[in-house]
């Protein structure tokens, strides 16, 4: 028989929704069951002919009302999916654990994330470079996507972005070509971009305080290095490219379940204490936080890297977190070293209280 109406643990549930606010509609309910971002209720047979009766259960309610936070007319459902992933809305607490949202929810959401939602310079070119109709002007559309991006971020900057040192900031329309630069090298290979111009990319980056002579010096030096390199046929520069598109969805559906969770967790963690260590380092009752935190995000270069990219989480939870972390976790489980070095992160920052969420 087909059904013309809600089953009653749907009716109490919308119900239930309503007195707190929250307009949602069977077929609303229907899309995120689809999807795997809402279980399905649990159906109890009564038995001796009685027929059947269904449950939500506290972990339907709970999602629903979150889907029902974050959703609006024009968002992916995949995108809401993401958002309470990163973050309960109920309560914007990343030292909580993330919500019990279904296997096959997460794993859809990230894929469409790849394939959509991903807004990095890397994907961003990647997407353009499969429109182009001329694919003999690569380096052009690389160039125009990437100077796009990076001038973006030059200006709207990440709330933290003033407590970040000089080099991971976007400084000026120079530094903008050069990095533009660089992404043709990572995409084209480096001979594209030539000797002299990586040359004067690295000299650029000198520390602030070096002189104009020395960096004059230091850009012949290296161009004489990269040069013979060329002439050898060997790269100047390794290429950093991540994996493509469908190598990521490849890779991320081979991966463990546990594993992105507690990928998630870890990141929230950096994130929230990263956001306090830069707001109170050094401030009188902080010490203990500061030389902990300070400490462990120096011991490498991609330790400090994480803590200011995961950072400005915390103060964009209600806008852009959820595309941040998404994009976090997929950099980070794509990249063994990353991994390895965001655990020795997470255990030397921890607080003693949460520990636990990651004893073996």
């Amino acid at each position: 028989m087909t059904r013309t109406g809600p089953s009653a643990a749907d009716a109490a549930l919308i119900a239930e929704l309503k007195r707190k606010g929250l307009g949602v509609s069977v077929a609303q309910l229907e899309r995120w069951r689809t999807i795997g971002a809402v279980p399905r209720n649990c159906r109890t047979y009564l038995g001796r002919g009685r027929g059947s009766c269904s449950d939500p259960g506290n972990d339907v309610a709970e999602l629903a009302e979150a889907m029902a936070l974050v959703g609006r007319r024009g968002r992916s459902v995949h995108e809401a999916v993401l958002r309470i992933f990163t973050v309960d809305p109920r309560n914007l607490d990343l030292f909580e654990p993330c919500l019990r949202i279904p296997e096959k929810g997460i794993r859809s959401s990230f894929e469409w994330f790849v394939r959509h939602g991903d807004q990095s310079v890397d994907r961003r070119v990647e997407r353009a470079l499969k429109r182009a109709n001329n694919q003999e002007d690569k380096a052009e559309i690389i160039s125009r996507v990437a100077s796009r991006h990076f001038r973006n971020a030059y200006l709207h900057p990440p709330p933290t972005a003033k407590y970040a040192p000089p080099i991971w900031q976007v400084a000026n329309e120079q530094s903008i070509q050069n990095l533009a630069a660089l992404t043709i090298g990572s995409f084209l290979g480096h001979e594209e971009v030539g000797a002299q111009k990586l040359a004067e990319i690295m000299a650029d980056a000198a520390p602030s305080s070096a002189t104009q002579e020395e960096r004059e010096a230091f850009r012949a030096s290296v161009e004489t290095v990269l040069a013979a390199h060329e002439l050898a046929g060997r790269e100047a520069l390794q290429p950093s490219t991540p994996p493509s598109m469908e190598e990521t969805i490849c890779r991320l559906e081979e991966t463990e379940i546990k594993r992105i969770h507690d990928t998630r967790n870890r990141i929230a963690i950096v994130a929230q204490i990263g956001y306090i260590y830069l707001h109170v380092r050094g401030s009188a009752g902080f010490e203990d936080l500061t030389e902990r935190t300070l400490e462990a995000s120096t011991e490498s270069f991609d330790a400090n890297m994480l803590l200011y990219a995961c950072a400005p989480i915390a103060e964009t939870l209600e806008t852009s977190a959820w595309h941040r972390m998404s994009a976090l976790i997929i950099n980070i489980l794509m990249d063994a070293d990353l991994h390895d070095t965001l655990e020795k992160l997470t255990a030397a920052i921890i607080p003693e209280k949460l520990k636990y969420r990651f004893a073996e």
